[in-house]
């Protein structure tokens, strides 16, 4: 029994000593293993970066709108009468002055002649009065009289000469009879519309602005516009409204444009292209922008220190192998790979890009 306590107790000394040997003597692997540099758990982030180059840009506001002609205007019969005869058929170009629509002259010719002949009855009554008056063998009120009576006959004339004046409805402008509402035979009361006549040339190229780019132009700019059918015209701004859409809160824009060969039609779908200020901007990819968390677009950049930021900016237009923003510093590193899986406030290591 004794013999036993003394193996057991040799044994429990026997693995005492081995597990203190390597407090006090460690071996050299341990040795090691305890100098060697601690690894960082998490490396950092290689990113490649490109320096923003501003370049000029200039800015065109781009609109959607419509032609529309300059003038377009009713022709209304200023007298009643039947129609006689329409020397023009819908569709028809006509210039200043020809006639459109003529009304039954009936006896306003001989109204007219009949007024021509007193007015010269009264002048050779007036032309008697004056010299009798002259001679004092007339008074003054036979005198004054005998001028009113010739004023009447001259403005009852001019009255008869305008009614056979207008028998004839004429063309006001040049232009094309866009259509006709009255066919010979029909009576016409005054003020009813015998054909409507639009001017041709020039044209007007209509649009609406917003509020926010209204400031950016003026009456007399260039500009161009491109037709649903892909022409393509130039003019010049000839008018901007002082007063907005109260439901859209635009102003009417109108790009006044030629047309000699007449062939713009009123009401086709065209885009307003006004070239505004030149302003200085980056190209860029559009693969390189972000959103950050206030859903803000931008691009991420780097300091000195390669520290992360976000730079909101504005898209102003397009080019062939991007987009143009600005709000951005001339030279900032603007990250072009790798900004997805970086975020601002973090460190990272930069490459430059080829381009």
């Amino acid at each position: 029994m004794n013999k036993s306590y003394r193996t057991a107790l040799l044994i429990v000394v026997g693995i005492t000593l081995l597990l203190l040997s390597g407090v006090f003597f460690p071996s050299e692997e341990t040795e090691s293993a305890s100098t060697d540099p601690v690894v960082p758990e998490h490396p950092l982030m290689t990113v490649k970066i490109v320096e923003a180059k501003a370049e000029p840009f200039v800015n065109d506001i781009v609109l959607r709108g419509y032609t529309e002609a300059l003038r377009t205007v009713s022709l209304k019969s200023q007298i009643k009468g039947r129609i006689v005869e329409l020397p023009v058929e819908k569709g028809m170009r006509v210039s200043k002055g020809d006639a459109i629509c003529r009304i039954d002259v009936e006896d306003r010719e001989a109204n007219y002649n009949e007024s021509v002949a007193l007015v010269k009855q009264r002048e050779l009554e007036f032309a008697a009065s004056e010299k009798l008056f002259a001679q004092g063998h007339r008074s003054e009120t036979q005198h004054s009289a005998a001028k009113s009576a010739l004023e009447a006959a001259i403005a009852r004339s001019l009255r008869m000469k305008v009614d056979l004046d207008n028998t004839v409805i004429r063309a006001p402008f040049d232009g094309v009879i866009n259509d006709r509402l009255i066919e010979v035979g029909d009576y016409m009361k005054e003020g009813e519309v015998c054909a409507l006549i639009m001017e041709e040339d020039p044209f007007l190229v209509v649009a609406d602005i917003s509020e926010n780019d209204i400031g950016k132009i003026s009456v007399g700019d260039s500009a161009r516009a491109v037709l649903q059918n892909g022409q393509r015209l130039n003019g010049t701004i000839r008018y901007i409204s002082s007063i907005a859409d109260t439901a859209t809160r635009t102003f009417r824009v109108e790009l006044e444009v030629a047309n000699p060969d007449h062939n713009i039609l009123d009401g086709v779908t065209a885009e307003l292209i006004i070239q505004a200020q030149e302003v200085l901007a980056q190209k860029m990819s559009p693969a390189t922008l972000v959103l950050d968390d206030r859903g803000l677009v931008g691009v991420r950049t780097v300091d000195n220190e390669n520290r992360v930021h976000f730079k909101e900016v504005e898209i102003l237009g397009n080019h062939e192998t991007g987009i143009w923003v600005s709000g951005l510093e001339n030279n900032s590193k603007i990250i072009v790979e790798g900004h997805e899986f970086v975020k601002a406030g973090e460190t990272v290591n930069t490459v430059t890009a080829v381009n």
